[in-house]
């Protein structure tokens, strides 16, 4: 049900910039928005020196492969972000979960939707006000999950507007998943091959609007295989269920609690 809503949101939203490009002058789709991204350069915004910027800044030095990088201030981001000559890579939260968000710059007055900022990609990567330590080992995982992301959307429309669920649809055969936080990290630092982590995002504080997040990651190859985000009403949201264990089963893969 929820691929053929996506199917269906994509579908209008092509038509929507098709018919809408007569009286708003010309409109592009995603796809075509990033396709001058590994042309341009990338700014790293860095507020000071936590630790989660120390971690960014580190492994962006090892694992930023697809275009130019810089690192830059917040002052400098202030002045630079209506540049529609820039991404940037911003450390963010949110309703209490910290995010890695990948941006392109722009004035949202401009009348061409190709100069217009806009969001490419946001991962959940921490709790914001109690991170576990696992962040600073996932962290050029996270970097890694972004960069295919954007290469994947250059080339597809799907991709570029289902975000990080278009991952959902990959198979598990021959995949061991390890759902022991110690036991996925060791994997994840030993890289070993076919071991897939599971790491599950959810906030301290509980609203209304609060959320969790769920991740298959590679341990080898930092693959994105499974994306999920749901509503967040307590301690038993934030586990993987024996719903999406079953699922993951029945998609090839061993697991292990």
């Amino acid at each position: 049900m929820k691929t053929r809503l996506l199917h269906l949101f994509i579908a209008l939203s092509l038509l929507s910039v098709s018919l809408s490009a007569a009286g708003q002058g010309k409109i592009y789709t995603r796809k075509v928005r990033l396709g001058d991204f590994p042309t341009r350069t990338t700014k790293v915004v860095l507020a000071g020196n936590s630790i989660l910027e120390l971690a960014l800044r580190e492994e962006i030095a090892v694992h930023w492969r697809i275009s130019p990088y810089e690192f830059c201030s917040p002052e400098e981001y202030a002045g630079l972000r209506t540049s529609n000559d820039h991404y940037f890579l911003t450390l963010a939260h949110d309703e209490g979960i910290a995010f890695l968000i990948l941006a392109k710059g722009g004035r949202d007055d401009e009348r061409e939707s190709l100069k217009k900022p806009f969001e490419v990609v946001r991962v959940p990567i921490a709790n914001y006000e109690d991170p576990s330590g696992r962040e600073l080992v996932l962290m050029g995982a996270f970097l890694d999950i972004i960069q295919a992301f954007v290469e994947d959307a250059m080339i597809s429309d799907r991709t570029a507007y289902s975000g990080l669920s278009a991952a959902n649809g990959s198979k598990l055969q021959g995949k061991t998943l390890y759902l022991d936080p110690d036991r996925a990290d060791e994997a994840c630092l030993q890289q070993e091959p076919d071991a897939l982590v599971g790491i599950t995002i959810a906030p301290s504080q509980i609203s209304f609007e609060s959320v969790c997040y769920k991740m298959l990651i590679a341990a080898d190859t930092h693959e994105l295989f499974y994306y999920d985000k749901a509503r967040y009403k307590g301690p038993l949201d934030g586990r993987f269920t024996d719903a999406e264990i079953k699922r993951f089963e029945r998609r090839g893969a061993e697991v292990r609690r």
